[in-house]
């Protein structure tokens, strides 16, 4: 890896930092500047402020990226209109209020975003227990032990991965915002260990198959006979997990008493009241993967990296490049590695653990890893997504359209440089999108709603205020990862 060199203060030239900005409200207006282009530009409008957002910034959705333009095709795709529908100021406005949180840097008498993500409301959660279960509208009732008057959920799942298919059967009745749909290339509906769970379908399925849920165990090893021994099985992850006969391959059915933790949208019901379009739900149950086998499951809990800063003479500030990883695996006995990537799961990217990896816990929470690498006198450099794969896996899409050995997820979360003396220089320091090598050089290609495009540096940048023209430090040019 290429790190970032930085020297001290007095190295800096003299450059006045450009004030940075953090904020989150409800997404007031929101307007296209030229609808025919895949990666064009758009304003968003929050807490009264316009906020650009420049050309070749992704959106992070609950379940995806998104560019500005695939979410003015609507609820369920298609061409692109006029307005989004996620707008306060739209001619039929949402009927629930939709929320944005933009990070980035004043910029020429504006507002220029380098980091967005969209939700309904980004720290809303619901947790209970399953009440009762309708397969034929994929929907749980969820709410206090033995009552009847929980909240209705539905998973917001186009392809049918984890239940219905939001256009399949009764459960198309009540369209979802597929916008804000569950991720597709990870397991957002599992067990607290990682393990892919389901809703039941309304006859009995093999994508969700009820052999695969034991009657009244909530730990146990998900695996298949031993070879070569009839009725046999696989050797179980912990001896207060044992071992039952199922299809690793195939997801758990949730069950009638299954505590579980969901986050999605309020959806109105034409019948009236609402419903939840669910991108994620956990369910407080311990499913393990026999030790060394395949398929085997991830998910990534939390990820933060700090993202160093710009050196400006005479302006205090307090930076770190620590990251830290909190997740879970179904097979405790094997490593992970941990890598940070910009584009795609292909992408070399930057590793923290080398392919030795990282060993998860064989204590307590069996199968968690967690790790904080510490900050370094030189900035690593910023990347879009972590990526977790266990050593040894071959990391391999499963028939199932489930994913054995892999985990990507956005980082969570960007620590930014603070001033550490108030009033110097009287304006919050600017977040370094330098570093973010992703936005100043471009993030290779993504597919679009429009095609596959390719991400270039964002326009207009949201500039620092270094001048990354001049030397800095020990006479090196600041350099992202790879170059």
């Amino acid at each position: 890896m290429a790190l970032l060199a930085f020297g001290g203060a007095g190295a800096a030239h003299g450059q006045t930092p450009s004030p940075s900005f953090a904020l989150t409200g409800h997404i007031e207006d929101f307007t296209l500047a030229t609808p025919g282009d895949p990666l064009g530009a758009a304003t968003l409008t929050l807490r009264g402020i316009p906020v650009l957002l420049p050309r070749s910034l992704l959106v992070t959705m609950p379940g995806r990226y998104m560019t500005a333009q695939d979410l003015f095709r609507g609820p369920q795709g298609g061409a692109v209109q006029p307005r989004s529908g996620l707008a306060l100021a739209d001619p039929t406005p949402p009927r629930l209020p939709f929320e944005a949180e933009a990070v980035g840097n004043a910029i020429g008498g504006q507002y220029v975003a380098g980091v967005v993500r969209i939700s309904q409301g980004a720290l809303h959660l619901g947790a209970g227990f399953i009440q009762a279960i309708d397969p034929a509208n994929g929907e749980l009732r969820i709410g206090a032990p033995g009552g009847t008057a929980g909240a209705r959920v539905r998973l917001n799942d186009p392809t049918g991965l984890y239940g219905m298919a939001n256009g399949d059967g009764a459960k198309a009745a009540i369209p979802l915002d597929e916008r804000f749909a569950l991720d597709p290339d990870n397991s957002p509906v599992h067990a607290r260990t990682g393990f892919p769970v389901c809703i039941p379908r309304p006859a009995p399925s093999a994508l969700c198959p009820a052999g695969n849920r034991p009657a009244g165990v909530l730990r146990f090893t998900c695996s298949r006979a031993a070879p070569g021994q009839p009725g046999g099985l696989t050797p179980a992850a912990a001896p207060d997990a044992p071992a039952h006969a199922c299809d690793p391959e195939r997801p758990v059915p949730l069950a009638v008493g299954d505590h579980v933790t969901y986050a999605g949208m309020l959806q109105a019901d034409p019948a009236g009241g609402f419903l939840i379009a669910a991108h994620g739900l956990e369910a407080e149950l311990g499913i393990y993967t026999s030790p060394g086998t395949e398929p085997v499951y991830l998910f990534v809990e939390e990820a933060i990296q700090g993202t160093k800063g710009e050196p400006f003479a005479n302006i205090p500030q307090e930076e770190t490049t620590r990251f830290r990883i909190v997740g879970f695996t179904t097979d405790p006995s094997r490593n992970v590695e941990v890598r940070l990537i910009d584009s795609d799961r292909n992408e070399v990217g930057t590793s923290f653990t080398g392919p030795a990896g990282l060993p998860p816990s064989n204590g307590p929470q069996l199968g968690r890893f967690r790790n904080t690498w510490p900050a370094k006198d030189d900035a690593r450099a910023v990347r879009r997504d972590v990526l977790v794969r266990v050593v040894g896996s071959p990391n391999a899409g499963l028939a199932t359209g489930l994913t054995s050995g892999l985990y990507t997820a956005p980082i969570n979360e960007y620590i930014s440089p603070e001033p550490t003396r108030f009033g110097v220089p009287g304006f919050p320091v600017a977040v370094p999108f330098e570093n973010f090598c992703f936005l100043a050089q471009g993030g290779g290609s993504f597919a679009a709603a429009a095609g596959s495009v390719s991400l270039g540096r964002l326009i207009p940048f949201p500039e620092s205020g270094h001048a990354l023209s001049q030397p800095v430090g020990n006479g090196t040019q600041r350099a992202c990862d790879g170059q």
